[in-house]
């Protein structure tokens, strides 16, 4: 009876201690939630925004916290797209835990596309690539529509909005050539016991994933760039032989899936024709 008694109390003080914990965690998601908030109405000093970014990344390389990785992917993208000067501060803290990041199929990809696949199972990418994703188009700004002006005032405003778009777009581009060119340099020789090359794969898996679908755009600038990327890579003779043999392999990989993707294509308009003609 004794022992019973025991083990009856040690399993209450644990159901206990899992309860306590989940309402930590549901407070700090909380609190997260309300920082990415709080930084869309109010600018913060320099100091607050290193602490706010550091605490918004961490969470991607810590395995079984899905939800708290949400709420920081909305933090993250606010500091990114209203501190331009942190930009690259974010990037090198993003590249310096990538070592970190899980690399078994359970708990590989945990967020979930609006789409699925040809067999109608849902389809996942990683955390980061998502956060990766959203970093590019957060920088990307939109004209917003005025319809009280006149129309001298319209036109003026209207060529502001075209350049400030343009500027932003290639302020974009200049951010995913950054990211790329990094990554792929750490796919050369192994950095001591790190090997970035199966993460590099898995981010081109994520990009051919997201691909096409209109709530992700960054994913065809990527793969553009990186593209171009690779065959710069395979044709200087300079570059390291192992990364030469790798950008080969990747630039296989990217154009098969785009090819597999063309031709799918031609046939789903094939159908739809069909259908219509029918109609």
């Amino acid at each position: 009876g004794g022992v019973l008694s025991s083990k009856a109390k040690r399993a209450k003080c644990s159901t206990h201690k899992q309860r306590v914990i989940v309402m930590l965690y549901n407070k700090v998601c909380d609190i997260v939630s309300s920082l990415s908030e709080l930084l869309e109405i109010q600018l913060l000093t320099d100091t607050t925004i290193l602490q706010v970014s550091s605490m918004g990344i961490t969470p991607f390389f810590v395995e079984n916290v899905s939800e708290l990785q949400l709420c920081a992917i909305k933090l993250v993208t606010a500091v990114f797209s209203r501190y331009e000067k942190h930009r690259q501060l974010i990037l090198e803290e993003i590249f310096t835990s990538l070592a970190r990041l899980p690399t078994s199929k359970r708990s590989l990809r945990n967020f979930r596309l609006n789409s699925s696949d040809t067999d109608g199972e849902p389809m996942y990418i990683q955390m980061v690539t998502a956060l990766v994703l959203q970093l590019i188009q957060c920088v990307v700004h939109l004209p917003s529509a005025d319809k009280d002006s006149n129309s001298e005032e319209e036109s003026n405003k209207k060529v502001d909005q075209d350049v400030l778009m343009t500027n932003s777009y290639e302020t974009a581009m200049r951010t995913a050539q950054n990211f790329l060119s990094i990554f792929l340099k750490k796919c050369g020789s192994k950095q001591g016991e790190e090997d970035y090359r199966p993460l590099f794969e898995n981010f081109i898996q994520d990009l051919l994933s997201t691909v096409n679908k209109p709530e992700w755009p960054a994913a065809e600038l990527l793969l553009s760039l990186l593209g171009r990327l690779l065959v710069h890579q395979f044709s200087n003779k300079s570059t390291e032989m192992a990364l030469r043999v790798a950008s080969l392999d990747y630039l296989g990989t990217v154009a098969a899936r785009l090819r597999k993707d063309a031709v799918t294509s031609k046939m789903d308009q094939g159908s739809l024709a069909r259908i219509l003609k029918q109609v």
